[in-house]
């Protein structure tokens, strides 16, 4: 039987935890019964997926960042990556391609053409030496070794040149443990665990986002809630240069925070401030690996809940998939965090009691997003005896698609 294959990604993020690229990874399903899924480097897959890059467009999945493939020498003999644009692929070298004098010729030839080169999960052997001197990427998987054995293979590695990029990073504490080694590029889910920090003193315009925010779950009046914008001016330069920009084509140029909101709506508004607060203060939240998280998670559990749980209550699923990163990016509890914001006791319910539908949906969401995806088919079937995995993956792939308009738009 064919397997479905679907395109997911994981970021590669700065030492200023900003987004530098992408992994594309490579989702197949063949039984629907199951969910059967395997994040793979299987190579039979490869033709189909750059069938899907090419139908969808590199630019509509990973925007202007550039995407790590993973190759094979044999794979790169074949042609298949030719069409794909040199500047924005990284080709990822396997540690399980075979290497000898032939792969390195053609390793070099497609660095000659424009490739950059990446080798993935590298152990050290004297036959992928020459490699060293040709590539532009190394990637250590820091759970592969000790971190006696990293600093080692560190000492090693700086004379090539290559940047370096640790893998698996799942805590804070190893970020910055090897940050301070010298890694450039950090790869692995650390940058969505909170930070907690006790007595938690917001900034004073955070304050001022979650007063806004607080008004619009509570339905506010349009000139409490403009006033509470006074307060912020830039977040008023914001809101105007956005309504006028060419994402909005409205006859007449709007000048008030009153015509925006009116014009945007509430939930649009409202879902625009939390992008503001999960981007942490970045100039350009678009290379924000937290907020893509949270548009991402939130579309999904959109999408999810229209498809297998209830259309009326999408629009919170959406909420609460954002609004379960926005205490990392204040560094809290998600309990202390609902403490300072007004919230709808189903989005309390789900996010701290973990109780009802959307409760058992962001319990998928968070083994769906560990790649646990045992307990997340368990869980779906919790939802929804009828609901398939494969439905799952492709709402993945459109929620990438989706966070990329978003960001043309520059508003969720």
């Amino acid at each position: 039987m064919n397997k479905a294959i679907f395109i997911g990604r994981q970021p590669i993020i700065t030492a200023d935890k900003s987004i530098f690229g992408y992994e594309i990874l490579f989702r197949s399903i063949g039984d629907e019964n199951s969910s059967g899924v395997s994040v793979s480097d299987n190579l039979s897959a490869t033709a189909n997926v750059l069938e899907n890059i090419y139908d969808m467009g590199l630019k509509a999945l990973m925007g202007e960042n550039p995407a790590f493939i993973n190759v094979t020498p044999d794979i790169l003999q074949k042609g298949m990556m030719e069409l794909l644009p040199k500047d924005k692929i990284v080709l990822e070298l396997l540690e399980t391609s075979v290497i000898d004098d032939n792969a390195v010729s053609i390793i070099k030839e497609f660095k000659s053409k424009g490739f950059r080169i990446s080798l993935n999960n590298f152990t050290y052997d004297e036959t992928w030496e020459p490699l060293l001197e040709t590539a532009d990427y190394v990637k250590l998987d820091s759970k592969q070794y000790s971190k006696s054995e990293i600093k080692e293979m560190l000492m090693l590695l700086k004379g090539f040149g290559a940047k370096l990029i640790s893998s698996k990073v799942e805590t804070d504490e190893d970020f910055h443990f090897y940050k301070g080694l010298g890694f450039d590029l950090f790869q692995g889910y650390f940058f969505q665990k909170p930070s907690i920090i006790s007595s938690v003193t917001l900034d004073p315009d955070y304050v001022i986002l979650l007063n806004i925010f607080n008004s619009f779950q509570a339905n506010a009046d349009i000139e409490e809630i403009e006033s509470l914008f006074k307060m912020a001016p830039d977040l008023i330069y914001r809101l105007l240069a956005l309504i006028n920009s060419v994402a909005y084509e409205f006859m007449a140029k709007i000048s008030s925070v009153k015509q925006a909101i009116a014009l945007l709506g509430y939930d649009n508004v409202s879902r625009w401030i939390l992008t503001i607060v999960l981007a942490s203060k970045k100039s350009d939240f678009r290379s924000d690996p937290l907020l893509e998280s949270a548009v991402i998670k939130g579309r999904m559990m959109e999408d999810i809940c229209k498809k297998y749980i209830s259309k009326a209550l999408a629009d919170k699923a959406f909420l609460a998939g954002m609004l379960s990163l926005v205490n990392v990016a204040l560094g809290m509890s998600i309990k202390e965090l609902f403490d300072k914001i007004t919230i709808d006791p189903v989005i309390y319910e789900a996010l701290v009691e973990h109780k009802g539908k959307l409760g058992e949906l962001a319990e998928f969401m968070d083994a769906y997003n560990a790649a646990d995806y045992n307990s997340a088919e368990a869980l779906l079937k919790k939802i929804n005896l009828s609901a398939m995995f494969s439905d799952v993956l492709e709402m993945n792939t459109n929620a990438l698609m989706y966070l990329e308009e978003v960001k043309k738009s520059g508003l969720v």
